[in-house]
């Protein structure tokens, strides 16, 4: 693999778990600033806007900047721009709702419900609600369609489940944002100005990662931290193009 010219990353199980740093996560963003090589973070983490996310990160050690992430909740604004801002109904968390202040989200009859991460916070009504919204007309954005993510303990489930199981009482199919959509990692491709083969995406999960990102021509490369599994890895399909230890081993690739 020859070295590349910008760095795409996944966020949780790369560089931290359960909001516990890995090792060797500061260091490789201080490689990357003395090499003057551009990266992104580009994560399907819907609980926080950009600037809490990027407090959260800087407080942690990571020294990464607001316009150098690219997350879900942002897409999810940025698509019901183009669709106009139309009504719409928030299954998000608290404080991910600030960046959509500028939606009507209070209309009884909304034209889209956008679905992002609630933690443990999810109930039956919850899914009700949105059931009946889509029954009686209205899509529903899913902010992405992750399968589960890695805690301290193991394996927690991701609102995937909850997507399918909507999709399939409904019968209609949701729109996804995020992870492993190729318009989200092409937005990140210009935010940096790169072509696909200039980049190395670098990230814990075989579809939404390493899968998403070879879709579009994208060189991936798979840690194994957060939710690697090499039973997983065996049984797949997608063939990452190598694998690390962990983001300690970034200095390899350079």
């Amino acid at each position: 693999m020859s070295q590349p010219k910008a760095f795409l990353f996944d966020l949780d199980g790369v560089f931290y778990i359960s909001g516990k740093l890995i090792f060797g996560g500061p260091d490789a963003i201080a490689l990357l600033r003395e090499k003057k090589i551009p990266f992104r973070i580009v994560t399907n983490t819907t609980t926080k806007t950009r600037k809490q996310l990027t407090l959260q990160l800087n407080n942690l050690g990571l020294a990464v900047r607001k316009d150098e992430i690219v997350t879900a909740g942002q897409a999810g604004v940025i698509h019901l721009r183009k669709c106009g801002s139309p009504p719409c109904y928030l299954l998000i968390s608290e404080e991910l709702k600030e960046d959509y202040a500028e939606f009507d989200c209070g209309n009884q009859k909304p034209e889209y419900v956008v679905m992002g991460d609630r933690g443990h916070d999810w109930t039956y009504d919850n899914m009700n609600k949105v059931f009946r919204l889509m029954m009686d007309g209205a899509e529903l954005l899913a902010l992405h369609k992750g399968k589960y993510f890695q805690v301290s303990d193991g394996l927690d489930l991701d609102i995937g489940a909850i997507v399918t199981g909507l999709e399939y009482a409904t019968g209609k199919k949701a729109i996804i944002l995020g992870k492993p959509n190729k318009e989200f990692f092409k937005a990140a491709l210009d935010d940096l100005g790169c072509l696909p083969n200039d980049v190395v995406m670098v990230g814990d999960d075989l579809i939404n990662d390493i899968g998403g990102a070879q879709s579009l021509g994208i060189k991936s490369v798979l840690v194994k931290t957060g939710k690697y599994r090499k039973k997983l890895l065996e049984k797949s399909d997608i063939v990452p193009d190598a694998i690390m230890d962990s983001i300690a081993e970034l200095a390899i690739l350079l």
